[in-house]
């Protein structure tokens, strides 16, 4: 039911109280409505084929990175340089070039989407990353953060540039699909 850790501390999964309280399975919390593992595959399939010959590695499904002894994020899709991946049973110790983030699934106590979005990013980019990507599917919205650059946020018409020469639109793709 654990989500993440941040400063030690567990951040749960969205529902975690209702399996607790026996109103609904783990199963049922983690688990995803299509459009948000429907975005994920899309993005997985295009940016992939995409940065195969740019000696980039994409993984997605929720990769552990350990940001520090304390801290342990989860992203949904990561692109690293090639010679910055390892192929072990472990979590990353390394930062990707670019995080893509898609909705908020965890349990928001004591604080708002807001506060933990803009903590996620913080912590990426002081952990190294260099571009995160969150996609909102309930309002549409894409929102991309850097260290150099403020950050900014799109509508899903909008081209969105992953790394250099690697970009998606959103709405194309769901039209396509």
């Amino acid at each position: 039911m654990v989500y993440e850790v941040v400063g030690g501390k567990p951040i749960y999964n969205k529902g975690y109280k209702d399996v607790l309280n026996k109103t609904k399975t783990l199963e049922e919390i983690n688990l995803r409505t299509q459009l948000q593992p429907g975005l994920c595959a899309m993005l997985t399939a295009s940016i992939g084929m995409a940065t195969i010959d740019l000696d980039y590695q994409l993984a997605s499904g929720k990769l552990g990175i350990n940001i520090s002894q304390n801290d342990k994020r989860g992203a949904d899709l990561t692109i690293y340089k090639a010679e910055n991946w390892e192929w072990k049973p472990i979590f990353s110790n390394l930062p990707p070039e670019v995080v893509i983030e898609i909705d908020v699934q965890t349990e928001l106590e004591g604080m708002t989407e807001m506060d933990y979005i803009s903590t996620k990013i913080k912590d990426y980019i002081e952990f190294g990353v260099k571009k995160v990507i969150w996609i909102f599917t309930k309002q549409q919205l894409i929102l991309v953060a850097t260290a150099q650059l403020p950050w900014l946020t799109y509508d899903w018409t909008a081209e969105i540039e992953v790394v250099e020469g690697v970009s998606f639109k959103l709405d194309d793709m769901i039209k396509v699909a």
